[in-house]
């Protein structure tokens, strides 16, 4: 006679339905609290509409002409606006960075309150290769001379911004130099100062002039070489226009920026609670909160491993200090200018 197959008792069954049911329910409240919390934090980013053209300025209105009477440096060449040779576009090469996530972070600059301060202080570009987790930081210079698209007047590339925005700017970066943009991020310079408080301060190189100058600035004595600098007296040095010229200015702020990434590398979770408390209400971007997930989700992992290098458009070399239209300007070398691109300076 076969043996008959033991029958599972019915509490048996009740019983690990409950557990799987329990595991279940503890599993989506995790999940759940965990969403909580991550759509609370991108909830504090200023999301802008793509559609809204309010704050565009038209062609006819457009900013920045200069004074054609105005050359105060007869050292320095004078060009009329119609003799500049932009290269045709069959003469440069496009730069294939589809697998590249090119980010850009523009810093405005509301200091001391004043409306009429307020400046697109910095244009960067973070270029990232997710394969090999290689980050360059690309900082375009605001006093470059360059071609805006859309029937505006050729001017200086912050014009490009103050005109129209974070669209006509990735346009501009892209007619230019062939750098497609996959999103921008603007950040006030007000909050990095509170980012380096929760850091407790950030380790810069400085120059003796460069100490003398915050000496004067912020009444704080801080010696030459590698330092560490409070907030407020990293603020000013980050801000410093009287020093050299925009080329040591933008350097000064990439080391700011790249002191404070190294920094945030070694932060506590507290830390990082208290930085994202702190940064994510001054951002706006134009990417939506979905892409920002999955830009977090992506790369966040990987901030450890990330090695990061810094460059500026355009370099010694690449241009020409130029009067045009009564504004003294950097004439940039396009051709030349995405050669080093492709070669030096993404992280292809």
């Amino acid at each position: 006679m076969a043996n008959k197959r033991p029958v599972k008792s019915k509490a048996a069954s009740r019983a690990s339905i409950i557990i799987m049911f329990t595991v279940i329910t503890i599993v989506a409240i995790i999940v759940g609290s965990c969403w909580l919390i991550i759509d609370h934090y991108l909830n504090m980013i200023n999301y802008l509409d793509p559609n809204d053209t309010s704050h565009i300025v038209p062609p006819g209105d457009q900013q920045g002409y200069g004074d054609e009477s105005y050359n105060p440096d007869d050292s320095i060449p004078v060009i009329n606006e119609g003799d500049v040779l932009w290269p045709d576009a069959g003469d440069i090469k496009d730069l294939e960075d589809d697998h590249l996530l090119n980010i850009l972070i523009i810093g405005q600059d509301r200091r001391r309150d004043d409306p009429e301060q307020w400046h697109s202080d910095s244009m960067i570009v973070a270029s990232i290769n997710p394969e090999t987790c290689e980050v360059s930081l690309i900082s375009f210079l605001r006093d470059m001379y360059v071609q805006i698209p859309g029937g505006y007047q050729d001017n200086r590339i912050n014009v490009a911004y103050a005109s129209g925005g974070f669209k006509l700017l990735k346009e501009t970066i892209t007619y230019n130099f062939g750098i497609e943009i996959d999103g921008c991020f603007e950040v006030d310079f007000d909050g990095f100062e509170d980012i380096i408080e929760i850091l407790g301060g950030v380790e810069v190189e400085l120059t003796q002039e460069e100490a003398d100058y915050l000496l004067e600035i912020t009444g704080v004595w801080v010696p030459a070489g590698k330092t560490r600098l409070t907030p407020p007296v990293a603020l000013e040095h980050a801000r410093n226009r009287t020093l050299g010229d925009d080329f040591a200015r933008t350097r000064r702020q990439r080391d700011i920026l790249l002191s404070i990434f190294n920094e945030f590398k070694d932060a506590s979770l507290g830390e990082l609670k208290s930085i994202a408390d702190k940064i994510l209400p001054t951002l706006s971007t134009d990417m939506t909160k979905s892409q920002v997930l999955g830009l977090l989700t992506e790369f966040l992992p990987k901030v450890s491993k990330m090695q990061i290098s810094s460059y500026y458009v355009p370099e010694y070399g690449c241009f020409q200090d130029v009067w045009i239209r009564g504004m003294r300007v950097l004439l940039p070398d396009l051709k030349l200018i995405r050669e080093k691109l492709e070669v030096e300076y993404l992280p292809f």
